[in-house]
């Protein structure tokens, strides 16, 4: 008896098992439910099948439409972006110089404003309040994190006027 309900529960396991995998298994025997057209501006690209309301493509015609770099090794398909140049216009250069430049002018204000206003105002605050030593603690604090604010936005500023004297040379080739 323990033979026959053991060879019961291993058969339905077995039958079981297979009709899992069989459903998941491919897409062959699906029905093709439509065939669409790929377009990449305004050109035929290559067409789609749906089955299961799923679009299935062939992968290296939509990778060239896009632009991508396919690769195949062994059972893995790799898509990778392909960065190509862009060439800016003379506009463009001229905009983005424009940008800039206002960029390095907001900076050069408001660095001028802390250092001017600012910092000493809290400078000053620190050394009236010497005797309250918590005020004047908070107030020391407060200068230093906007000395450490005008740092960072120094070398901001750097870095700006080294990409305005780019954009010049860019300007004038």
């Amino acid at each position: 008896m323990k033979k026959f309900i053991s060879g019961v529960i291993v058969g339905a396991l077995l039958f079981s098992g297979v009709t899992v995998f069989a459903d998941s298994a491919s897409l062959i025997g699906q029905k093709v439910q439509g065939l669409f057209t790929i377009e990449k501006n305004g050109k035929k690209v290559d067409d789609a099948i749906i089955i299961n309301g799923t679009a299935y493509a062939p992968v290296r015609s939509v990778a060239e439409a896009s632009g991508a770099k396919l690769t195949v090794e062994g059972k893995k398909i790799i898509m990778e972006d392909v960065v190509t140049p862009t060439v800016k216009t003379s506009v463009e250069l001229e905009a983005e110089r424009t940008k800039t430049a206002a960029e390095i002018t907001k900076l050069e204000t408001n660095i001028a404003d802390l250092e001017t206003n600012v910092i000493p105002m809290f400078e000053a605050q620190a050394k009236e309040m010497s005797t309250n030593g918590a005020i004047a603690e908070t107030a020391k604090k407060t200068a230093d994190e906007y000395k450490n604010v005008v740092l960072k936005q120094r070398t901001e500023l750097l870095g700006l006027k080294t990409q305005l004297a780019e954009l010049d040379a860019k300007l004038a080739e």
